[in-house]
């Protein structure tokens, strides 16, 4: 399941705007922030792996695997904006 790229790119776009706006204390802060909710939707998405299903195939867990895309998305671009940003 995902999510349509143009959703994510525009999200991802808007996102990285507002973080470069943002003093570097506040970008470190997102991505940190970010990467814990990325470790906690990796770990449910685990949890349901070990119960036998598959979080990816199928309905049940649509929910789940578009959250752990865009989480994906948005700890990315946090990133990009806190190691990669040009200095002026």
């Amino acid at each position: 399941m995902q999510l349509p790229e143009d959703v994510i790119e525009s999200f991802a776009s808007l996102d990285s705007a507002r973080l470069t706006r943002m003093d570097e204390r506040a970008r470190v802060e997102q991505l940190e922030a970010r990467q814990a909710l990325l470790d906690y939707v990796e770990a449910l998405w685990q949890d349901v792996r070990r119960s036998g299903e598959k979080p990816d195939v199928g309905d049940k867990y649509h929910a789940l695997a578009l959250f752990r895309e865009m989480t994906r998305s948005m700890t990315a671009v946090a990133f990009d904006a806190v190691y990669n940003r040009q200095t002026p």
